[in-house]
């Protein structure tokens, strides 16, 4: 079993945590994404793909604003969760979730080709597989793409990772649950390994609960714009984060804007 289906379809409720701490930043992620939007030009009522949508995070905010957004994902878990989401909020007319595999999104939306103004893939969720994989996504999100389209990716910036590598971390929630973070990154492969131990705190003690593998091709700027430019995209801009700052060694986050050629 490859690691992408035990940690988000097997095993998908403990990382489904890591996924919530994150709604804390979504309102400033959310104003970056519409601020680029009107940069590019982006229709306000424009179709949207959230790619790797997960629980909805982001899909459900942006169909608040007037977007159309479909979202597909490899959870059924968090598809399910995507979509209370949408009714809890009133924007269910607004948003469709589809469970899918994005090694085969094309065919997974068959129904929409050259449909969308623009493909959001956010929080680092390419890179699961191999290089060749990644190119296939790109292409097939080339053809679900309107004419001028957009698509619009935002990762790790893999020169900054490596000047500010951490082998090891941990995360403490509310809940009491424990998360201890062992890292390596290969250079030769620009791989990067996780292993996430959970545990849950019980008084003064930890009961362990699992260990989750999460494998990644981490990519540099020119090394993602060569790939996009041979899927048939081009990359009209780089930045550093979402709020369109500098790309730089430095700034953790990379953001690529590309369009449909």
């Amino acid at each position: 079993m490859h690691w992408t289906e035990k940690l988000f379809v097997e095993d998908s409720e403990l990382f489904r945590a890591a996924i919530e701490a994150r709604f804390e930043k979504t309102p400033e992620e959310i104003d970056g994404l519409v601020g680029l939007f009107n940069e590019y030009d982006v229709p306000g009522e424009g179709l949207v793909l959230d790619l790797a949508c997960g629980i909805g995070r982001i899909s459900v905010p942006l169909a608040k604003l007037g977007y159309q957004v479909v979202g597909v994902d490899l959870s059924p878990s968090y598809i399910g969760f995507a979509r209370d989401y949408a009714e809890r909020e009133g924007v269910s007319d607004k948003t469709r979730f589809i469970v899918g595999d994005m090694r085969e999104v094309e065919t997974v939306l068959s129904e929409y080709p050259e449909c969308f103004e623009i493909v959001i893939n956010m929080w680092t969720s390419m890179g699961y597989w191999d290089e060749e994989t990644d190119l296939s996504i790109l292409r097939q999100c080339w053809s679900l793409t309107k004419p001028s389209g957009f698509f619009l990716m935002h990762t790790v910036n893999r020169d900054s990772l490596v000047r500010r590598f951490q082998a090891r971390d941990f995360s403490i929630d509310e809940e009491g649950l424990v998360v201890l973070m062992d890292r390596t990154l290969d250079l030769e492969t620009s791989r990067m390994v996780n292993y996430w131990s959970y545990y849950r705190k019980e008084g003064e003690d930890l009961r362990f609960l699992n260990r989750m593998e999460i494998n990644h091709r981490v990519y540099s700027l020119h090394e993602l714009r060569e790939q996009f430019s041979e899927a048939g995209w081009s990359v009209v801009e780089a930045y550093g984060g979402l709020d369109q700052r500098v790309l730089t060694t430095d700034t953790f986050s990379m953001v690529l804007v590309a369009q449909k050629q």
